[in-house]
């Protein structure tokens, strides 16, 4: 579905402010996958994930990435079909709201793509209903008048409503309490419904165990390798050699192992150290 190649990126090249944020990067998404990219600040995670609908387009001779068979380091590069097939939220998607009403807003994407004026309306009322929002209640009120997290899921309806079958999330849950973190997780679960093929960048290690089935680490605009959750985050040595927190339900487990109750260290499940915490409760 993604294939990155050799991809390099330098911010401001041939000034005394160039500096280089990705190094012959390699990496593979697959259609379905719930795909995790983590690292520290300055990694070069969003700068790799806007390459992916050309908002950051490939410098010469830096190296390709593949969507399916459109290669986005073409001259010619078709941006509206690009655009359709990959949708992108940035970290705040409530600064992507901007028009004066909720169904124009959403209807923004589906305008863009050359859509009659019905199949515009429609396709911004199903994305409105799909992230839980009521359409004939809020359709024609003001994004700017809504709640925080209504305007986070007005911005991921306006991605939808292009139908995207590859949707890239930077930092989906930054900013938001522990009830709203857990409602967009599972928001964006009933999204991958429709949009089979997810991309996160989080630092938030619980979601990313919970929810990716591959996760990339980078480092300085490098990969460091592609892990599943288990792998990852039950190896102390991939840990260390990566550099990453564990996620709070794993650390629990050790926690809890270090002080006499015999539970699995590589948990990385709520229900599974539930499990094991009852186990080991049976059996003392």
């Amino acid at each position: 579905m993604i294939s990155v190649q050799k991809l390099s990126y330098v911010y401001s090249p041939k000034t005394p402010f160039s500096k280089q944020a990705l190094f012959d990067m390699e990496l593979t998404i697959e259609n379905g996958d719930f795909f995790g990219i983590i690292g520290s600040t300055g990694a070069g995670k969003s700068t790799l994930v806007s390459h992916f609908n050309a908002l950051t387009r490939i410098q010469k001779n830096s190296g390709t990435i593949f969507v399916d068979d459109m290669d986005l380091s073409a001259k010619k590069l078709d941006l509206k079909k690009l655009r359709a097939k990959v949708g992108m939220v940035f970290q705040y998607p409530e600064y992507q709201l901007f028009d004066d009403t909720v169904v124009k807003d959403v209807m923004f994407g589906p305008r863009n793509l050359g859509l009659p004026p019905d199949e515009q309306k429609a396709r911004a009322k199903e994305a409105i209903e799909l992230v839980g929002l009521d359409y004939d209640a809020i359709a024609e009120r003001s994004p700017f008048e809504l709640s925080g997290g209504q305007k986070r899921r007005v911005a991921l309806a306006g991605v939808i409503a292009m139908r995207p079958e590859i949707l890239v999330l930077d930092e989906p849950t930054a900013g938001i309490d522990p009830v709203g973190k857990r409602d967009i997780m599972r928001l964006v679960q009933d999204i991958k419904k429709v949009c089979p093929t997810v991309v996160m960048i989080s630092h938030n290690m619980d979601e990313i165990a919970t929810y990716c089935n591959k996760i990339a680490v980078l480092d300085h605009g490098r990969v460091k390798g592609v892990f599943t959750p288990r792998e990852l985050f039950g190896s102390r040595e991939l840990i260390e050699q990566c550099g990453v927190e564990l996620p709070l339900v794993t650390e629990l487990a050790v926690k809890l192992n270090e002080a006499g109750v015999a539970v699995d260290g590589s948990i990385i499940d709520e229900d599974e150290l539930v499990s094991a915490i009852l186990g080991a409760v049976e059996n003392a």
